[in-house]
């Protein structure tokens, strides 16, 4: 998962998307958070980091946090900031190398700083590359989980443009919830320490999208429920996801297997024949894609014969 991507394609997401920009900015050691920043350098268990890398990614964290803690957070958006922060901790920590435990050595001591020193308070630890499966799809479930309000709001707006890049965003969150439900939590599974966590956010992920957006968006946009077995969706109103994304016909194999296809809004509202007309339609553009492909395969060797 690539936040640049994800900033160009859900853009109704701009507001964690920008956060974790503001986050990933290069640290300015000479800034307002200089004189917190010895700490990184006193640490006994960092005097073996010959690179720096350690003290770097310390003062990088800690400047994140007093951030946060500065920003006080607003309303209700206090794990939705902190989940942000983890987001950019997975990333640098995968890139610098930096060990689990120095990571929580680190953490540790800079909140602790926060908490005692500056009387704030700061997010508390996780870390993605402890006891968590597959990371990166958990990290979309749990955008999901912390801005279902999001989520909602968009869909309210039929006409919205941000509407189908929200819907393709669920259906992607629904088929992870399917894979990930199957491989680490059904049958006992959750049971396991080492799926817990991983459970957690799961099962979040299916309370909020039961709640809040299948029980009352389920008639508008067909959603389907965690228990259906369609995971190739058509969305009513949507444009053909190769176009939409500015997709040429030769790349084909895209890790992500939903289809959005265009079916005029009015065929949506006639109740019973919009999933059969919805089908019908599917079918009859995939037989134009591949009638256009063999057309064009025909052309060429006439001409080739022509010359010839």
């Amino acid at each position: 998962m690539d936040f640049s991507q994800l900033k160009q394609k859900y853009k109704f997401l701009e507001e964690i998307l920008n956060l974790y920009d503001i986050l990933d900015k290069p640290l300015v050691e000479k800034g307002q958070n200089e004189e917190h920043f010895n700490i990184c350098n006193s640490f006994p268990w960092l005097k073996g980091d010959n690179e720096g890398e350690y003290k770097k990614f310390c003062k990088k964290l800690l400047n994140n946090l007093l951030l946060l803690s500065n920003s006080n957070y607003g309303d209700g958006n206090f794990f939705k900031y902190c989940d942000v922060l983890y987001m950019w901790m997975y990333f640098e920590i995968k890139e610098k190398g930096i060990p689990n435990d120095i990571t929580k050595q680190i953490f540790d001591e800079t909140t602790q700083m926060i908490n005692v020193t500056l009387s704030k308070t700061p997010c508390p630890y996780l870390n993605f590359n402890e006891n968590y499966h597959e990371p990166k799809k958990l990290m979309k479930l749990r955008i999901f989980e912390y801005n279902t309000s999001t989520f909602v709001n968009t869909l309210k707006d039929i006409k919205s443009l941000n509407n189908c890049s929200c819907l393709k965003y669920i259906y992607e969150c629904i088929n992870i919830y399917k894979e990930m439900h199957s491989k680490y939590c059904l049958g006992g599974r959750n049971l396991n320490p080492t799926n817990k966590d991983t459970c957690d956010i799961v099962n979040k992920f299916h309370t909020n999208y039961s709640n809040y957006i299948h029980k009352i968006y389920e008639s508008t946009y067909e959603l389907p429920s965690l228990s259906d077995d369609i995971t190739t969706p058509y969305i009513i109103g949507c444009p053909l996801y190769e176009k939409e994304q500015g997709l040429s016909s030769s790349n084909d194999n895209q890790s992500d297997n939903s289809i959005f296809l265009y079916v005029p809004k009015v065929l949506g509202t006639m109740a019973g024949v919009s999933s059969l007309l919805g089908l019908l339609y599917k079918v009859m553009q995939i037989f134009i894609k591949i009638y256009s492909k063999y057309s064009i395969l025909v052309n060429k060797i006439y001409l080739l014969n022509e010359t010839s």
